[in-house]
């Protein structure tokens, strides 16, 4: 113990418990100058002088002794005993019962109304005798300290000039002067003792406390352990105080107890964060170079944020011991002994412990924390609106493990809670109350945290899911409902059943095809109609694109309505810089219809013609972003500036992280955000017009009618250069996986055009292509190789097609032309 520092980052041990160990030397310097004036008076001075005091000196130092020695004599922890100083009545009664009855009369009436007159009797003279006392300890350093320096400003000891005498007067002088100076330690002690309001109101208000009483509880008791170890203030802190509460058997101690680490975990956990966010705001700063960004301000935010997070660690470390946290969690019963306020209370701290420890090692977590969802008939108050609330606050952060989610399926009942404010139908029986709005989003969090489970765990989850069939039915509500307005139910609907339509498991053990189409249906509207807001439509278009890569599923979008395809081509020729993501996805979309659609019907010719409308206008506005419009590059231009052309010019790639790889995804400040998400649009386009390019490249009359409709006038030849430009534009600060994703698909048109019309494109060209792409393959082996490799790791491995594979293709192509030629 001797050796352990005190931690001063928390901010009780800076104010309260330095101020405890400051009362406590007072105390101490105050009691120790009382030993000594007793001393003084009772060994040297009644003792040596007692025949040559005066009787004013005499009665003074007899009166010094009378009112010191009950709070010299009064032990250190005076107040624990007289704690049950009332409790003694009853043994007072007892013994004077039991002194008026000696030989157990019969009748022991008389007996006790007579014990009853003696006590009270004894009641009333105890103020005459325990008053005296009482006063004589408080105000004992006062009386002492009074008389002292009266008797030091008369100084009429009455000495006689003798030889014997001569050490009487300064003899007399020391102990007024100590008595007078232990006066003064107390009444400075005193004075000090008012400041301890204002501690702890400092200390409540930095951790916002609204019960000042819990810190002041905290501060009494510190106070009382230093003076009786004074090191006791390097042991203390209010996060140790309140787990020693939690531990005791006492339901006040352990709401007390609760309430102060609630209130700690929120406020460690909140100063976190901000540190973090802090520093990054710092670190951002400084990358622009923005003025007021020094190193040493840097250097001071990091230690900050190290200290936050080392505090909260040490926090949860002792929140999260077992005893402690076993004691939290049987509060959380239903069944438990505690009210509702501290079921409230533990919730609050498992919901911050959630995420962070092991819960799974105690017996009923799960059911436990489940029975927080559930609310008494006839008792619906605030107090369990908050509990149900923190339950799926628990159990979301629960649900990000995978053991915590196998938990939550095979307990009984759980799942059903969870999904019970969905199935139910609340938000439309109770016309959307605000509220219920919030719990039924919560609910579906959870949900939809537990169908993205992975493994045989999220497969069972997600297979569990589709099988209630009032939970699909609600979401389906919910999304076809206007006043649902809170775009996060319908996110989270749309998101929780495209995760379950596209789940092979839940296809096949719940999900059938009828609702699987009218899912479809569905999403297609929400994404086509512009009065929806702007997120919902373009997640409702991410699942479309999922959903829409199989024959039954294009045949579903294409007849959703008549208008489904006029409507995905309008959005995609709608120039908006907030229509892009649009844009993509309905790229995305027309592609997959038109590859997966196989019945030769009307739709399929409404399909290719509108196609063939959209492919020239999508090339031209490719050709003219990029500048190429109208520009000629002679075949057998050297390239003798490299750094101008698609990865070329980049530095060297493998030096780069993995995650520059993912360019959608990036927030990298170095790439300008519109030219990102134009050159993803153009990425987007691209990959639509050479998906389609095979069909539409048949004959030669079909080639001409779509150059002629790019570029009236031009030539095939010079068709082919403007694609050559294309792929060699200067793109230096250009996202990496859309530049790739614009030449992997330059090469397949190409690839194309020599397998059904190789007249086209003379062999100059091809040659000049062709080694331009191998060059690039060279630079881009580490992109592609991480790109493959993320797919993989998510679990979306099909057929790839990389550059150098097209390349090689390419190339042999090239060399069953050229005989031909010769």
């Amino acid at each position: 113990m001797a050796g352990r520092e005190a931690d001063f980052r928390w901010m009780e041990v800076q104010y309260i418990n330095f101020y405890s160990l400051f009362m406590a030397y007072l105390l101490m310097a105050v009691r120790g100058l009382g030993y000594l004036v007793l001393a003084w008076t009772t060994v040297v001075l009644l003792g040596g002088f007692v025949t040559k005091l005066e009787k004013k000196d005499f009665w003074s130092l007899t009166a010094i002794t009378l009112v010191l020695t009950p709070r010299v004599s009064a032990d250190v922890d005076l107040k624990g005993k007289l704690k049950y100083i009332v409790e003694s009545v009853v043994g007072l009664y007892r013994a004077i019962f039991a002194t008026l009855n000696p030989n157990g009369i019969n009748d022991p009436w008389l007996s006790r109304l007579l014990a009853g007159v003696v006590l009270l009797c004894h009641l009333l003279l105890a103020p005459i005798v325990v008053c005296p006392l009482a006063a004589l300890y408080v105000c004992g350093p006062l009386l002492s300290a009074g008389i002292s320096v009266w008797r030091l400003i008369e100084r009429d000891y009455g000495v006689e000039k003798k030889q014997e005498a001569d050490n009487l007067q300064p003899a007399l002088i020391v102990l007024y002067s100590l008595a007078t100076l232990q006066g003064l330690l107390f009444c400075y002690r005193f004075y000090s003792s008012f400041a301890r309001e204002d501690l702890v109101k400092d200390v409540a208000e930095a951790y916002k406390m609204n019960d000042v009483n819990l810190v002041d509880e905290y501060l009494r008791d510190t106070m009382a352990e230093c003076e009786k170890d004074p090191a006791f203030f390097k042991e203390r802190n209010l996060a140790t105080y309140a787990v020693g509460m939690i531990e005791s058997k006492s339901s006040e101690s352990f709401l007390s107890g609760a309430r102060i680490l609630d209130m700690l975990l929120e406020h460690v956990l909140d100063a976190e964060v901000k540190a973090k966010e802090e520093l990054l705001k710092h670190a951002l700063a400084a990358e622009e170079h923005a003025l007021g960004v020094t190193p040493e301000k840097q250097k001071a935010l990091t230690v900050t944020a190290a200290d936050a997070e080392e505090l909260t660690a040490q926090l949860i470390s002792l929140a999260s011991s077992s005893h402690v946290l076993k004691k939290l969690l049987q509060a959380l019963d239903s069944t438990s002994p505690h009210g509702e306020t501290v079921r409230g209370v533990a919730a609050n701290i498992v919901a911050h412990l959630a995420g962070r420890t092991p819960l799974m090692q105690f017996p009923r977590v799960i059911q436990r924390i489940g029975s927080l969802l559930d609310i008494p008939r006839q008792q619906f108050q605030e107090d369990y609106r908050k509990l149900m609330e923190k339950g799926f606050v628990i159990l979301l952060k629960l649900a990000a493990d995978e053991d915590n989610c196998r938990a939550i399926s095979n307990a009984q009942g759980v799942l059903s809670r969870i999904m019970a404010p969905v199935c139910s139908d609340l938000l439309h029986l109770l016309d959307h109350d605000a509220w219920w709005s919030t719990i039924v989003a919560a609910s579906l969090k959870v949900m939809c945290r537990l169908v993205a489970g992975p493994g045989e765990t999220g497969a069972q989850l997600r297979k569990q899911i589709s099988r209630n069939k009032e939970a699909i039915h609600g979401m389906e509500g919910i999304l076809n409902c206007c006043q649902c307005g809170e775009q996060q139910l319908h996110i989270l609907s749309i998101e929780i059943l495209t995760k379950l339509h596209t789940d092979e498991d839940s296809l096949s053990g719940g999900v059938n095809k009828q609702s699987r189409g009218n899912y479809i249906v569905m999403l297609a509207s929400i994404f086509t109609d512009a009065s929806k807001a702007c997120s919902i439509r373009e997640l409702a278009g991410e699942a479309l694109v999922k959903l829409s890569q199989s024959e039954n599923d294009a045949a579903i979008i294409l007849k959703a309505n008549d208008y489904v395809v006029h409507d995905l081509s309008n959005i995609l020729l709608l120039h908006a810089v907030d229509n892009n993501t649009k844009r993509i996805i309905a790229a995305k979309i027309l592609k997959h219809l038109y590859i997966h659609y196989k019945e030769n019907d009307e739709y399929l010719n409404i399909l290719t013609k509108t196609l063939e409308d959209v492919v020239p206008k999508v090339l031209r506005e490719i050709l003219t972003v990029l500048g190429l419009e109208g520009k000629e590059t002679p075949l057998a231009e050297n390239e003798t500036d490299n750094n101008s052309y698609l990865f070329l010019g980049t530095p060297d790639i493998e030096a780069q992280q993995v995650g520059a790889a993912h360019d959608d995804n990036s927030n990298n400040k170095t790439f300008p955000r519109p030219q990102n998400d134009s050159r993803k649009v153009q990425a987007a386009l691209l990959s639509l017009v050479a998906a389609i390019f095979d069909k539409l490249i048949i004959q030669d009359r079909n080639l001409a009618q779509l150059i002629d409709k790019i570029s009236p006038g031009d030539s095939a030849s010079s068709f082919g250069n403007k694609l050559k430009e294309m792929v060699m534009a200067p793109t230096n600060s250009e996202p990496m996986e859309s530049c790739l994703s614009i030449m992997k698909n330059a090469s397949k048109m190409v690839i194309s055009i020599m397998k059904h019309n190789d007249s086209c494109l003379n062999g100059d060209f091809l040659k000049i292509f062709i080694q331009y792409m191998s060059k690039v393959c060279k630079t881009t082996s580490c992109l592609e190789g991480s790109m493959i490799l993320d797919k993989a790791n998510h679990g979306t491995v099909k057929p790839y097609s990389t550059l150098t594979s097209l390349v090689k293709e390419a190339q042999e192509l090239l060399v069953t032309k050229e005989p031909k030629e010769r």
